[in-house]
């Protein structure tokens, strides 16, 4: 395709006459007739008529989605842009400005060079309903951030923002955009995918204003230990909003796990954290299953994450959660119940969980037995809050498998049998021993000698 020919202005290209009814659509032919393919001529065509669908309707829509024909144009592709389309994206943001009705925006494989975000942004700013904007593949460049680190600047309303294959070279940029994000009144979620976030610079830029953010997805990232690094970091600073962090698709290794997994132990918010699709293996789910639980003393557990719940697999997936191993399924019930840290102590919900992870650690899942040595040098006097503990767990399961045919019964024979296992685990002579009456009153003798 003759670049000269794609860049002719409207002043030195003029479209054929056509009647007053089409005289605002410019058809594929003309396209083809200035330079360029069938396809892109045909879905600029088919810009025109989706952007003419929200002239003088009713402005009823919620969700507006502009974007490039699959059918007609290659997935490397995006609808170009020509200076004659400028008209229509005049005619579109009028169509837009102070519409209440409309709550979502998306506009998917279309270039949005600086002149057309200057028509596009303030018709946005203009509506006080406009919660969700996607901007997929625009080829915005650093001017095109700069439109949009402006409009977020002065919006009060947007609460989620996706943007994916609008890539972020320049460090100023993506400062003015983390600052942006930073002081954003209403933005609680955010996705970028395929946006230079492997250049760990950017990333930590970006990073830097995500501390509001509830729910984050930093997609397709391959950002590599240094940016896991940088993750974990984030993780560490224990931000109170955030909530959900994805990391889909980023090449994520069992050797990033090991630092992912100690950022966690320092976290108390965090209620998920997203690995699906990337490179973990069975080591790798053991070492991040071993910050939410780690068996280990009693300090240990105590000191386990309570909050976050951990996928590497498709947890929307029934069958997929079902194969995981019991243990983990165990743990992701407990870390899944509500509850938080209250100012800087464990509140009574997180209590619990830290009861039940303790019975899991005594009494194992379905029947199977954990070291109980850690527990040898308990006194006696705790027994009765360990069995209580292990009757909580128990009396948790029934009600959970209550409608299944003779689920509780059996359940009822588990813990008896779990209270078995428990009690020929640990070793209850020695403990005995400490509280012998042959002692006590040996005691009382030399006590006697000594007056």
């Amino acid at each position: 395709m003759n670049q000269q020919v794609i860049d002719l202005t409207a002043d030195e290209v003029v479209p054929p006459r056509r009647s007053m009814r089409l005289a605002a659509i410019i058809p594929a032919s003309y396209w083809i007739s200035i330079g360029y393919s069938q396809a892109q001529a045909t879905a600029m065509e088919e810009l025109q008529n989706d952007i003419e669908n929200y002239y003088d309707v009713d402005g009823g829509e919620t969700d507006i989605k502009l974007q490039r024909p699959g059918s007609l144009i290659s997935i490397d592709e995006i609808i170009p842009h020509h200076e004659l389309l400028l008209p229509h994206w005049d005619k579109f943001a009028n169509e837009l400005r102070g519409r209440d009705s409309v709550s979502r925006l998306r506009l998917r494989g279309i270039s949005l060079p600086p002149r057309v975000l200057d028509i596009v942004f303030p018709a946005l700013q203009s509506m006080n309903s406009l919660i969700y904007l996607t901007l997929y593949r625009n080829d915005l460049g650093n001017e095109g951030y700069q439109r949009l680190v402006a409009f977020l600047e002065g919006n009060t309303t947007l609460q989620k923002l996706t943007i994916v294959e609008n890539v972020i070279d320049d460090l100023p940029v993506a400062s003015s955009l983390s600052n942006a994000l930073l002081n954003h009144a209403t933005l609680k979620n955010l996705v970028l995918s395929k946006c230079g976030l492997n250049n760990i610079p950017i990333l930590e830029e970006i990073l830097k204003g995500c501390g509001g953010i509830k729910v984050l997805g930093l997609y397709n990232c391959n950002v590599g230990l240094e940016g896991v690094a940088l993750v974990a970091e984030f993780i560490c600073r224990n931000h109170p909003t955030v909530e959900h962090l994805n990391l889909n698709r980023s090449k994520i290794t069992d050797n990033d796990t090991l630092v992912l997994a100690s950022a966690l132990k320092k976290n108390t918010n965090m209620k998920q954290l997203n690995l699906k699709n990337n490179d973990i293996t069975e080591e790798g789910d053991k070492i991040l299953l071993r910050a939410l639980y780690d068996p280990t003393s009693m300090d240990s557990i105590i000191e386990s994450n309570h909050t976050c719940r951990i996928y590497t697999y498709d947890n929307t997936n029934a069958t997929a959660k079902a194969q995981r191993p019991l243990l983990e399924q165990e743990i992701i019930k407990i870390n899944s119940d509500e509850g938080n840290y209250v100012n800087g102590h464990l509140s009574t919900n997180q209590r619990r969980k830290i009861r039940l992870k303790v019975v899991l650690a005594l009494c194992g899942v379905d029947g199977e037995l954990f070291d109980l040595s850690l527990l040898n040098d308990l006194p006696l006097q705790l027994m009765p809050r360990v069995l209580e503990m292990i009757q909580e767990h128990s009396v948790m399961r029934e009600e959970k498998y209550h409608w299944r045919q003779n689920m509780p019964e059996q359940l009822e024979r588990d813990t008896l049998s779990r209270l078995l296992h428990t009690l020929r685990g640990w070793e209850l002579p020695l403990l005995f021993e400490n509280l012998s009456p042959k002692k006590g009153m040996a005691g009382k003798r030399k006590r006697k000698a000594r007056r």
